[in-house]
C-alpha cells in the first residue's frame, strides 16, 4: 500500500512538472489529477487514502489567508453592497444550475451544486471529497470554468468595451494610505513559512474538533489570516502550495475509473451551459456595478469573473483596472464560495 502510495505522488509530481511546462492553468492540481487519472484508468494500481486531504486543506487555507491584506479591508466597506449583490447572483446561479444539471444530466444533487460553485479548482475539489460528492466530476466541471474564463475573459471584456464606446483609459491606482511596513519573516523564509503553517495547522485542527463542513479548510484560512494582519507575515512560499496541489490533484485522480471517464465525457453540454451562466452574471453585474458609479465598467467586468483571483488580479493589471478593489470583490469570492456556499449546499441537500 505504501508503495502505491509513493508511486502514485511520483505520478503526480511528474504530470504536475510537464502541465507546469505547458503552462497550464492551475498547473500542478491539474497535470498531477489528470496524469494520476490516465494511470488509475490504465493500470487500476494509482491509490492516495483520502484522509491526506487535511494536510492539502490546510496548506489551501493558509495560503488564501496570505492575500488578505489591510488594505483589502480599507476597500471592503466601500464596496460592501457591490459585494453582496455578487455573493446572491452566484449563489442563485450555483443553485438554479446546479438543480438544472441534477434533474437533465443525472448527476446526483451534492456532485451538482459543487460543480457549480465559482471557487478554485484545488479548493472546491477538496471540499467535493470532503462532502462526498463525485470528485472527478467537480474537479473537471471546475477545471472547465478556469480555462474557460481565463481563455475567454480578455476577448469577451474587450469585446463590451468596444461594442459599447467604453474602452475606457486605465484607470490611475489608488494611492495606499498605509504606512509601508517591514514584512515579517522576509530574511527568514524558512521560520515564516513554518509560523504560517504551525498556525493554520492549529486552524485546521480546531475546525476538524468542532466537525464543521471542511472546517480544517475554514479555520487555517480565518488563523492564516489573523496572522498576516496581526504580524504581516510574508506570503507562504508558493511551492508548498504547489506541492499540496500536486497532494490533492493526486487524491483526486486516483478515484477516476473506466465508468467516470464515461460520465466525463457527457460533461461538455453542462461545462457550456455554466461558462454561459458566469457570462451573464458577469455583464449583469458589470452594467449595475458601473451605473452606480462604483466601478469602472473594464474594473467591474474583471471583478465579477469567476476565475483564480490571483489570475484575474494579474490580467487586470496588465489590460487596466482597479485592482485593490478587483482584488477585494475577488477575494470575498474566494472566501463566500469555501466557508458560505458549503454549508447552504449541506443545508439543501441533507433537507
Amino acid at each position: 500500500m505504501l508503495f502505491k502510495i509513493i508511486g502514485t505522488l511520483v505520478v503526480g509530481f511528474l504530470g504536475g512538472t510537464v502541465a507546469k511546462r505547458l503552462k497550464m492553468p492551475a498547473a500542478f492540481m491539474t497535470g498531477s489529477m489528470l496524469a494520476v487519472a490516465v494511470f488509475s484508468i490504465i493500470t487500476n494500481e494509482m491509490f492516495m487514502p483520502g484522509s491526506l486531504k487535511v494536510i492539502a486543506q490546510v496548506v489551501s487555507g493558509a495560503y488564501i489567508g496570505q492575500q488578505v491584506s489591510k488594505q483589502d479591508l480599507l476597500n471592503f466597506p466601500k464596496l460592501a453592497k457591490s459585494i453582496v449583490l455578487l455573493m446572491t447572483f452566484f449563489t442563485i446561479n450555483t443553485f438554479v444550475m446546479g438543480f438544472l444539471f441534477a434533474r437533465f444530466f443525472s448527476i446526483d444533487l451534492v456532485t451538482a451544486l459543487l460543480s457549480c460553485l465559482p471557487g478554485g479548482i484545488m479548493d472546491v475539489s477538496l471540499i467535493s471529497i470532503d462532502m462526498g460528492a463525485q470528485a472527478e466530476i467537480v474537479a473537471t466541471m471546475q477545471l472547465a470554468r478556469l480555462v474557460g474564463m481565463l481563455l475567454i475573459l480578455p476577448y469577451w471584456i474587450s469585446f463590451i468595451l468596444k461594442r459599447l464606446g467604453k474602452d475606457e483609459p486605465k484607470p490611475e491606482p489608488e494611492k495606499s494610505t498605509l504606512k509601508k511596513s517591514l514584512t515579517f519573516g522576509t530574511n527568514r523564509k524558512i521560520s515564516n513559512n513554518l509560523l504560517i503553517l504551525v498556525v493554520s495547522g492549529i486552524g485546521g485542527l480546531l475546525g476538524m474538533y468542532l466537525q464543521i463542513p471542511v472546517g480544517a479548510l475554514i479555520f487555517s484560512l480565518i488563523f492564516s489570516c489573523g496572522l498576516k494582519l496581526l504580524k504581516n507575515t510574508a506570503p507562504l512560499n508558493n511551492k508548498i502550495r504547489q506541492l499540496a496541489q500536486i497532494l490533492a490533484g493526486s487524491i483526486i485522480g486516483s478515484t477516476f475509473t473506466l465508468d467516470s471517464l464515461e460520465q466525463i465525457s457527457q460533461l461538455l453540454v453542462p461545462a457550456c451551459l455554466l461558462l454561459g451562466s458566469y457570462l451573464f452574471i458577469n455583464v449583469l453585474f458589470g452594467f449595475i456595478v458601473y451605473k452606480r458609479g462604483i466601478l469602472d465598467l473594464r474594473s467591474a467586468l474583471f471583478a465579477s469573473s469567476p476565475a483564480g483571483a490571483t489570475d484575474i488580479s494579474l490580467i487586470a493589471g496588465e489590460l487596466g483596472g482597479d485592482m485593490p478593489k478587483i482584488a477585494g470583490i475577488q477575494i470575498c469570492r474566494t472566501l463566500y464560495t469555501i466557508i458560505v456556499l458549503p454549508i447552504l449546499v449541506r443545508l439543501v441537500v441533507n433537507e
